[in-house]
């Protein structure tokens, strides 16, 4: 084929010049046609008509010049080659024309080198031209897949597999994340992903080695709220580089729903209530767990059945009718059910049967949620049955209320009247003693309503324990038939003891103080109870020979039946009103209950109105021997046979200081004072030869206990009875723990206390 002539368009006013640079042309077998011309008209009327492959201009010309040439060339067309030809030329001329856009220049006087830069030209243009068209069709391509990229209505994020990094986000995934695209673009995809970047590593890997695409992931937006989404990852490149390009599609809502699907499929499978679900004729189709395991009929047992296989027979046709005619009317039904299970148990449910309906309205199934509500019902029947035992015991407790207030304002106000009248000096001496005895027997019964209290308090609080010791049979109706005795015999009572337990075995191990505690109370109240006739004091063994019984029989006023159990309640007497024609807390039967307890027995009583009543304690008859405390306190100390002892008094309070100081000094003892703990140690330094101390528990400076410790570390022997206000379990095994020999409580009675120094002086 024959190669094509290319145009040459010279632009020259010397024609001798032009056809100097065509004879060059031809010289170097260059095939062309050619059109000179040497003015601006010319040259535009060649530049569309010609049409030339390649323009040769002159410089400068007298009506033209080749920097207007090429002007007017660029402005039409920038792909044709254009060469400046010319006689002569500075550097910074070339450097002009370059920049303006010409291909090259040459120099009239090496005009030898033009076809060379002829041909160069030519080739550097078409080569050009096809490069800007490449990159035309390029730039075409690349913005139909950036305008496919970024208009896209899916999430779109390209992501670098090495780093992490997001390198595009579409407009989608800004408006998505609540990012703008700068910000997005420079952040990496573990501050989106909120698995940890180990793991994200691990999913990039698998999208590399096409393992896995498709993931299920959650997303963090820029407020902060988590997104469920579904991801669609694949390898791209991008200018030779390897991208990850993700998809990702917001499958929160439908998260959601599966989870809201899930969650109701497994609370109606797990559910504590029974669930039915029948169709419209009243056949079961679904049960779930909690009915099986309620009714015992299982699940294919149930279905294709009717509800009615719970029936119990309980209620009435009627009850059934209108719970269905509210049903198929469309409502809902609530109420209880008295059902029948598989083994024939009745239970109580209450329900909520729901009939559901289609897009038209028609029925086509009944929902029922039932609640076992039978402990709900036995609770309820309780409650009624408590509240009721609720306001008899506000009944019983403002009694208790009047009852201690009377207790305890009567004494008061008899101590408090007779110290008045014996401080008036004209008083009888005969009236005096009977005062004086008046004033006693008030400060008794107070103190024994104190006690009471007291003990019931440490019961309540569980502070009471049993200290096990040897105990006699006969010892125990000896001391009580004594101790009684008096008081009996005042009141015109017999009182006789009945011991009907053998010798054989003579004692058993229990607690003594308790024993005879309980067995007081009794005796206490069969002397209050009882006028005229007799109080019987009686021991024997059970029949099985396990348990002594000691009875107390009086011939008293007797017990209502309808307050026999109650009597042992705290507060109680067989007598609730303020008429009440006897004095007392009605705390003495609740303590002996609550001991009786302690030993392993127990308090019961026959009564008969107007004849009498009989109290029985029963207490098991240990015997194995247990370890015990020393029964006498202060044996392994000396024995001490002066006339005169001394006596070492610690006592922070003046009255109560006077008052033993005044006890003691009439009984022949010298009785030296410390106020404090502190000054306890230090007379007993100073004073050798003390017999026995008394010490006060709570005092200033050093407490009782300290000061104690601190004489035990020089004397081991010497008697150390200790004295507090404080009554509850644990002081004197604190007291001893220190090295106290023994306890007294305040309020000090004086034949307590003496008899008690006697035993150690």
């Amino acid at each position: 084929m024959e190669e094509k002539k290319i145009k040459i368009l010279f632009v020259e006013d010397l024609p001798h010049d032009a056809e100097m640079a065509q004879r060059v042309i031809r010289k170097e077998n260059i095939e062309f046609t050619n059109k000179v011309v040497d003015n601006e008209e010319e040259f535009r009327k060649a530049l569309s008509g010609f049409n030339p492959d390649i323009i040769i201009s002159d410089y400068s010309m007298p009506a033209f010049d080749g920097m207007t040439a090429l002007k007017i060339t660029r402005e039409q067309n920038k792909y044709i080659p254009f060469i400046v030809l010319t006689g002569s030329m500075n550097e910074e001329t070339a450097v002009a024309c370059m920049k303006a856009g010409a291909n090259d220049y040459v120099i009239k006087e090496h005009i030898n080198r033009l076809p060379f830069a002829v041909k160069e030209a030519i080739d550097n243009s078409k080569a050009r031209k096809e490069r800007d068209l490449i990159e035309k069709s390029l730039r075409e391509s690349e913005e139909k897949f950036r305008h496919l990229f970024q208009d896209h209505v899916a999430i779109k994020l390209i992501i670098d597999p090495d780093s992490g990094d997001i390198a595009e986000a579409n407009n989608a995934a800004c408006a998505f994340y609540g990012y703008s695209k700068k910000k997005l673009e420079s952040m990496n995809i573990d501050q989106i992903n909120t698995l940890s970047i180990e793991e994200i590593k691990v999913l990039i890997e698998k999208v590399r080695k096409m393992e896995q695409n498709n993931f299920e992931l959650s997303h963090q937006l820029a407020d902060g709220s988590i997104r469920f989404v579904e991801t669609f990852s694949s390898k791209v490149k991008i200018k030779g580089k390897e991208y990850l390009h993700s998809v990702i599609h917001d499958v929160t809502e439908k998260k959601t729903a599966q989870n809201q699907l899930r969650l109701l499929s497994k609370s109606v499978e797990q559910s504590r209530v029974s669930i039915i679900i029948a169709d419209k004729e009243g056949n079961i189709e679904y049960v779930n767990p909690f009915f099986t395991k309620l009714t015992g009929y299982s699940f294919e047992e149930a279905r294709n059945n009717k509800p009615s296989i719970l029936k119990s027979g309980q209620q009435s046709e009627e009850f059934y009718r209108e719970m269905w005619n509210t049903l198929l009317s469309g409502k809902d039904w609530t109420g209880e059910l008295l059902n029948k299970k598989k083994d024939g148990t009745l239970y109580w449910e209450s329900a909520i049967i729901s009939p559901i309906e289609d897009d038209d309205g028609k029925i086509t199934h009944f929902v029922g949620v039932k609640e076992d509500i039978t402990e709900r019902k036995k609770m309820i029947r309780d409650l009624v049955d408590a509240k009721e035992k609720a306001e008899e015991s506000d009944k019983l407790k403002s009694a208790f209320l009047a009852n201690v207030s009377h207790e305890i304002r009567t004494p008061m106000n008899g101590i408090l009247g007779f110290i008045d009248l014996l401080q008036d000096p004209d008083t009888d001496p005969g009236e005096r003693k009977m005062y004086v005895n008046i004033l006693n027997e008030s400060t008794n019964r107070l103190m024994d309503t104190i006690n009471d209290l007291v003990e019931i308090s440490r019961i309540e609080a569980g502070q009471v324990s049993v200290k096990e010791s040897r105990v006699v049979f006969k010892d125990v109706m000896e001391y009580l038939h004594e101790f009684f005795r008096p008081e009996m015999e005042k009141k015109g009572l017999s009182f006789s003891v009945v011991n009907n337990c053998p010798e054989e075995p003579a004692d058993f191990f229990s607690d003594r103080y308790k024993i005879e505690a309980i067995l007081s109370n009794l005796l206490k109240n069969a002397v209050k109870f009882t006028d005229e006739g007799y109080v019987e004091l009686g021991c024997r063994l059970s029949e099985d020979k396990k348990n002594v019984v000691f009875t107390v029989k009086d011939t008293g006023r007797g017990i209502d039946e309808d307050k026999k159990q109650v009597i042992f309640d705290r507060f109680v007497q067989s007598e609730l009103e303020l008429t009440r024609t006897y004095e007392g807390a009605g705390l003495g039967l609740s303590i002996s209950k609550a001991y009786s307890e302690l030993l392993g027995g127990e308090i019961t009583v026959e009564s008969v109105i107007d004849k009498g009543s009989t109290f029985s304690l029963s207490v098991p008859l240990e015997k194995n021997d247990p370890e015990i405390e020393n029964e006498l306190p202060g044996s392994n100390h000396d024995l001490y046979t002066s006339e005169k002892k001394k006596i070492l008094i610690a006592e922070d309070d003046l009255s109560s200081t006077e008052y033993l100081k005044k006890i003691l000094s009439e009984e022949n003892y010298n009785v030296i004072i410390a106020a404090d703990g502190e000054e306890a140690v230090s007379l007993y330094k100073k004073n050798p030869g003390i017999d026995i101390i008394l010490m006060d528990i709570k005092m200033p400076v050093m407490n009782g206990y300290d000061a104690t410790k601190k004489i035990r570390e020089t004397d081991s022997h010497i008697p150390i009875i200790a004295q507090t206000a404080y009554a509850f379990q644990g002081d004197k095994a604190k007291a001893l723990e220190a090295g106290c020999d023994d306890y007294i409580s305040k309020p000090i009675r004086k034949k307590d206390l003496l008899k008690m120094i006697e035993k150690y002086v």
